[in-house]
């Protein structure tokens, strides 16, 4: 039991870093899409 605990803990904390790296990672949408034949 105490494994699967851990392992559960274990892929929150992966996720939260992959959230977190992903954030950062990813442009808003007006600067992604910011050209002169694009209006937001």
């Amino acid at each position: 039991m105490k494994v699967f605990l851990l392992a559960c803990v274990a892929a929150v904390v992966v996720s939260a870093f992959g959230a977190l790296a992903l954030n950062r990672v990813q442009e808003p949408v007006a600067q992604a899409f910011a050209t002169t034949g694009v209006r937001l």
